[in-house]
């Protein structure tokens, strides 16, 4: 990328400048953009961040972005669960290199990173600069944030051989072109590299509670594409994976108050359109509640496969 200063003016004591940005053709393809697309520039030391002015937002931009935030700063406990499956599955090592597709907000990079130590690279992708920022915040030195206008997996586009593994959780039944992420992971993984996907499969009783409640409340709405064993088996043999392991997972969230449930799935899935206590009702209907040794605990079943490159 060549950037070019064309105009400069001073006003009121100030300097403005116009740049002229060339971009090469390949990275213009890959990113989706355009020859006349107007650009909005974000730059920090270390990295430019470009992305397409008034594209139209991202499903966890916004409202939903600033409410997904607060139910985890408010329930730091709630999905230890989740952590635990992270450690178990991926098993990230000191020294790896790891692709966190989805990474949201960073529930599971802070954890992992501390993992990698010093030596390890975690890269983290999202298609929401909002929730980027929030990664940035952990302040953490082995973390790369990679965002070239707003790309999720589908668009992924790093260096040969880059990774060790790719980590996704509850990120890619947002992605209608599974297919298409996929053809782009053997070539960034390296030999032998694994891929471990944890997300929502259809026919389950989470599957039918994004169904039922999330897609009719949400203030983004929540149009999406669930996981079958049968289509992730097909996928992995189409692109030259090892056949996937599949493990389905009794995970439960905790709670010290059962009302607390309602107003973490309000702000979790950004249910404006109705009431904490509504949220309460059909997450009990559907997935179910129990108390557990003082806590009040949410099934939250998922389904986690394992492959490898071959």
């Amino acid at each position: 990328m060549k950037i070019i200063k064309e105009k400069s003016r001073e006003y009121k004591g100030n300097s403005y400048f116009k740049y002229k940005v060339n971009i090469p053709e390949g990275a213009l393809r890959r990113a989706n953009l355009n020859e006349g697309d107007e650009l909005q520039i974000n730059s920090e030391p270390g990295e430019l961040l470009l992305f397409i002015r008034n594209k139209k937002k991202q499903e966890f931009d916004g409202i939903r972005s600033r409410l997904y935030g607060e139910c985890l700063r408010e329930f730091p406990d709630a999905r230890l669960e989740d952590i635990k499956v992270m450690r178990k599955y991926l098993a990230p090592k000191e020294g790896e290199r790891i692709l966190e597709i989805g990474a949201g907000s960073g529930l599971f990079s802070k954890f992992i990173s501390d993992f990698l130590g010093d030596k390890g690279r975690l890269i983290v992708s999202d298609p929401s600069l909002e929730q980027l920022e929030e990664i940035k915040k952990l302040g953490k030195n082995n973390i790369d944030i990679v965002q070239f206008v707003q790309f999720g997996s589908e668009k992924v586009n790093l260096e040969k051989d880059k990774v060790d593994a790719v980590w996704s959780f509850g990120a890619m039944h947002h992605t209608f072109k599974k297919s298409k992420s996929f053809e782009n992971i053997p070539r960034i993984l390296k030999k032998g590299g694994r891929v471990v996907i944890a997300d929502v499969f259809s026919g389950s009783n989470l599957a039918k509670h994004f169904d039922d409640k999330v897609a009719k409340f949400c203030i983004a709405g929540h149009e999406v594409a669930f996981w079958s064993k049968e289509y992730a088996d097909s996928i992995c043999f189409l692109n030259g994976f090892a056949k996937p392991k599949f493990y389905d997972l009794n995970i439960q969230w905790k709670f010290k108050k059962k009302e607390d449930i309602g107003f973490f799935l309000y702000k979790l899935h950004g249910m404006t359109k109705t009431t904490p206590e509504n949220c309460l009702k059909g997450a009990e209907e559907i997935l179910g509640i129990k108390k557990k040794d003082g806590l009040y605990c949410l099934n939250w079943p998922m389904t986690l496969f394992i492959t490898y490159k071959k």
